[in-house]
């Protein structure tokens, strides 16, 4: 648990020993459960604990009575505090059943909202080269669930990608594909070459530490994997896939022109149940001068075959 969130976590339970609680259950056996304990004594409240409830197998020696989490039910309590962020959920669940009566329970912090999914997780842990997709927190896990649908849906095609950088994204999408046993090639497209000269007064971004010129280091790292990669400027390569249904397009070009390009193709043979997904259509901070890859995107909004869930990248075919 970060600190600021524990802060708030130990502020609530102080606000209701003081408004008189008496009978403290502190679920899990975490880390946190130990500041918490500390923090306690050291405000002399500690007293108020009347145990550590949890079916951890494992548990450190404490002072305070550790106890199943079964218990509850026979215990009569006025304050149950889940002692952790993440799997706040799962503790919860897991002792709703025995909880008696209905105490105040008291939480802190967000990272159960983060994306859970092993496969998701594994498949970034072994990436050698790391994916850059990150103009928005879950481009990613976005990409990773139009995946999973699709695969779902049965869907065939290709999958496209505007945008390679050092093949990072690229591998994920491939190792993805592979791990949902589906049989979509990756196609993707990159100047290799730096960004183009400017045609639009959209094309604003031009960040040198977004340029990777070394085509067959990208070759070598994507070797054996069934990808093709187009070199070139993407407004002219784009019409690669005028034959092809594009199971889902990833729109990473971080400009204007490139990225009208790529849609003008992609918003016609994205198959329905399909997406096209951008990197830069939302997203803040460090993204300013990529406005030209959303306002790219922006005509996609007026049509009825897809559907755009606000603050995503995501534009999934509907009909």
């Amino acid at each position: 648990m970060h600190d600021n969130d524990f802060v708030k976590l130990a502020e609530d339970l102080e606000a209701a020993l003081l408004e008189g609680a008496t009978s403290v259950a502190i679920l899990g056996a975490t880390p946190t459960t130990l500041r918490l304990l500390a923090r306690l004594t050291t405000i002399g409240f500690d007293g108020c604990l009347h145990g550590i409830y949890t079916d951890e197998p494992r548990t450190p020696v404490l002072r305070i009575p550790v106890r199943p989490l079964q218990q509850l039910s026979r215990d009569q309590l006025d304050v149950v505090v889940v002692a952790d962020d993440q799997d706040k959920e799962s503790l919860l669940r897991a002792a709703l059943p025995y909880i008696n009566g209905t105490p105040k329970i008291i939480v802190a912090g967000y990272g159960h909202l983060a994306y859970r999914n092993p496969d998701y997780h594994q498949q970034l842990a072994e990436l050698l080269v790391p994916s850059l997709a990150n103009g928005y927190p879950n481009t990613l896990p976005h990409l990773h669930q139009c995946l999973t649908n699709a695969a779902r849906l049965g869907l065939h095609g290709v999958v496209a990608e505007f945008g390679m950088f050092k093949g990072g994204t690229t591998m994920f999408l491939s190792r993805t594909i592979e791990q949902l046993g589906t049989d979509w090639p990756v196609i993707g497209f990159d100047t290799f070459n730096g960004f183009p000269p400017r045609r639009s007064p959209l094309d604003m971004y031009d960040h040198p530490d977004c340029v990777f010129t070394d085509l067959d280091a990208v070759r070598r790292y994507l070797t054996g994997r069934d990808v093709e990669i187009v070199a070139g400027d993407i407004a002219a390569t784009a019409h690669r896939l005028d034959n092809e249904d594009v199971v889902c397009a990833f729109v990473d070009t971080d400009n204007y022109t490139p990225a009208r390009a790529a849609i003008e193709v992609v918003q016609e043979r994205t198959i329905v149940g399909g997406a096209i997904v951008f990197d830069h259509f939302t997203g803040v901070d460090r993204f300013r001068y990529t406005l030209g890859e959303r306002m790219a995107g922006i005509p996609l909004l007026e049509d009825p075959r897809y559907f755009h869930l606000h603050g995503t990248g995501v534009f999934y075919r509907q009909r």
